[in-house]
């Protein structure tokens, strides 16, 4: 009888033990399903993450062509403009700098090509002039058209160096008296007029303080009303070997006027009235043609603004004409900036990584 209970007793035990088993080998199984599993594949880098990469890559590459270039010295490459290419596109190299983690492994690779690589020095020795106003120039464009598909600030900042190095480019191609290579772009406005979208009857006037597409149109609006006004007056005061080409920026500012409201009322924003005159440029009175150097210069962050904030049409329309107001500044005597079109202290912008001794 003890023995018939013993049993009875001991039996509970084996079964619940059957059971935590049966539970542990299912929370065991379904664990081993839950679990990411680690497939050793990184994730998938963004278009504007790849955009930004090959920027630093290209113009890290271009000053240290130019770098060593000028080192070498002959070839009629001792310019001022090839010392003022080098400094911009270090800025430019800074400004493109990737994040840290990134940041990290491009010094862990230079490490490896490390200045005591003597083929790193035989590549920056054999640059010649026209080898760096082609990857100037090709650099520059490849800029400018990831800068139409890249997210709002990248793309600012690629339209940005892409403008610069263009035109740096173009300056070099003058000083060596070199070609620059074509196709080249033009810097002129679009020659088409965006078409007018079906908007609502009642449209809200933008924020002129908000970051909007709106806003930043109704400002570019603004600023080629004040340019037309400019270019109008200039005419009036310039020599005659800068008229003719006061007449055409202004014929250019008149078309933008059109394009920039004819995208305003396809964006369905209203579009500001114009003023009855505008403030001059301070230098104006005394230098007409710095004046209008000034009034581009001005404009480029408007232009900045409205590639950052806007998308398709609009970004492709505001990135063509970021480029010919930097051309304009330039032509009028205006300096040509590392990133026009963007408000920066170069002092803020981090140092490049130093190759670790190898």
């Amino acid at each position: 009888m003890d023995e018939q209970t013993s049993e009875k007793r001991q039996s509970p035990a084996w079964g619940r033990l059957l059971l935590i088993s049966v539970v542990a080998l299912l929370v065991a199984g379904t664990g081993i399903v839950l679990l990411p599993r680690d497939s050793g594949t990184p994730p998938a880098v963004s278009f504007s993450e790849s955009a930004l990469a090959d920027a630093f890559a290209d113009t890290q590459g271009l000053r240290e062509s130019a770098a060593g270039l000028m080192a070498a010295g002959g070839s009629g490459s001792q310019t001022p403009a090839l010392d003022d290419a080098v400094t911009l596109l270090t800025t430019q190299s800074r400004a493109l700098l990737p994040p840290s983690a990134a940041a990290a492994a491009i010094s862990a690779a230079s490490t490896a090509s490390d200045k005591d690589d003597p083929s790193e020095d035989d590549a920056a020795n054999q640059a010649t002039p026209a080898a760096v106003v082609a990857g100037l120039t090709a650099s520059g464009r490849q800029r400018l058209d990831d800068a139409r598909e890249a997210d709002g600030g990248i793309a600012r900042l690629l339209a940005a160096v892409g403008s610069a190095q263009l035109l740096q480019g173009e300056k070099l191609a003058a000083v060596w008296q070199l070609p620059v290579p074509s196709p080249t772009s033009s810097g002129s406005a679009p020659a088409t007029t965006p078409a007018v979208h079906q908007c609502p009857s009642i449209s809200p006037t933008p924020d002129a303080t908000a970051a909007t597409t709106d806003a930043a149109l109704a400002a570019t609006v603004r600023s080629e009303q004040e340019a037309v006004y400019i270019y109008q007056v200039a005419l009036k005061r310039l020599d005659a070997g800068a008229t003719a080409q006061a007449a055409k920026d202004l014929a250019v500012h008149e078309r933008l006027l059109q394009q920039a409201e004819a995208l305003t009322r396809r964006n369905c924003g209203d579009v500001p009235t114009r003023e009855a005159g505008y403030r001059l440029p301070a230098q104006f009175a005394e230098d007409p043609a710095a004046g209008l150097g000034a009034l581009e210069s001005d404009s480029l962050q408007g232009f900045g603004d409205l590639i950052a904030l806007s998308t398709g049409e609009t970004r492709g329309w505001a990135t063509s004409g970021l480029l010919a107001a930097v051309r304009r500044s330039w032509h009028w005597g205006a300096a040509l900036a590392a990133l026009p079109g963007l408000d920066f202290d170069a002092d803020d912008l981090p140092p490049l990584p130093t190759p670790a001794p190898s």
